[in-house]
């Protein structure tokens, strides 16, 4: 951890917890939200005022300052629904999923090699990569944390800037020339398509070792010593991030062009063993507004 590095982050008011609680009672609560969401039409009269308006303008300069922002003192409702209501202190444009669908869960398991599921500790990165136009804003809110914690299951953020000043600090020279002036290719080994440019341009960063090396396996055309430049890129990022711990409810909303996440090896209980388990669980959606 680096000394110097401060948190941002907030407790909303009661009158705002117990709102998104009330809106995410009744039991088809998510449904309606996605739709609402997809449609711009999430209207509500507490979202003009003074409790919602104090919060959207302290989370606002958080993240003007820190390109993200961390929110506690709300419930992990309603399956994701809760996520849809405080990512409106930021955003109106949401991210669909197999067209209906907005909320990702995300439960970690012993049992797969998915990197969104595996309990191995993730990689610095950019979600949704390869995509034309990946999302602006990444949020990510606890349903359960870790029981691990506080030694498993971190969350990390490092700013662009910060990370590209590491580098140059530490004579990360060819990391910083692979990021800015290489042109590479990224996949999803998922899907045909990929993408091609620089890493790092015009004030924005996209990035996944995964879809690096992806790339590399299907065309074989990125540097001979991209393993090293990902390990330079990750020591930085470390660098210039302090662990974030989230429980229950609390929600990261985080820059996925101005800054790379991270999240830490993760652990299990077992309750009967194969599969009954305890284990960290998280919602996702992405957002693709610019807050302002």
């Amino acid at each position: 951890m680096t000394s110097g590095v401060s948190t941002p982050e907030l407790i909303v008011e009661p009158a705002v917890a117990h709102w998104i609680a009330s809106r995410c009672a009744r039991g088809d609560a998510l449904a309606g939200l996605e739709q609402a969401a997809l449609s711009g039409t999430i209207e509500d009269g507490f979202l003009t005022s003074t409790p919602w308006k104090a919060l959207q303008e302290h989370a606002l300069t958080l993240w003007k300052a820190h390109d993200h922002v961390i929110v506690r003192g709300i419930p992990a409702a309603g399956e994701g629904a809760s996520l849809i209501l405080l990512s409106l202190v930021l955003c109106r444009r949401f991210k669909a999923y197999r067209s209906d669908k907005v909320v990702k869960h995300f439960r970690m398991s012993p049992w797969t090699t998915d990197l969104s599921h595996t309990l191995q500790e993730g990689h610095f990165h950019t979600d949704i990569n390869t995509a034309p136009e990946p999302p602006i804003v990444t949020a990510i809110q606890c349903r359960l944390p870790d029981p691990g914690a506080p030694a498993y299951g971190e969350v990390r953020v490092a700013r662009l800037p910060e990370l590209l000043q590491a580098l140059h600090r530490s004579g990360g020279s060819r990391a910083l020339a692979f990021l800015q002036d290489a042109d590479v290719t990224m996949v999803n080994e998922s899907s045909p398509g990929g993408w091609k440019g620089r890493i790092v341009a015009d004030g924005r960063i996209r990035f996944h070792p995964e879809t690096l090396r992806a790339a590399q396996r299907r065309y074989g055309d990125l540097p001979s010593d991209l393993e090293e430049h990902i390990q330079t890129i990750k020591t930085a990022a470390l660098s210039v991030s302090t662990p974030i711990q989230l429980d229950a409810g609390d929600t990261l909303l985080v820059s996925n062009t101005r800054a790379l996440h991270y999240r830490g090896a993760c652990s299990v209980v077992y309750h009967s063993f194969p599969r009954g388990f305890t284990t960290r669980e998280v919602y996702v959606l992405h957002l693709l507004d610019e807050p302002a």
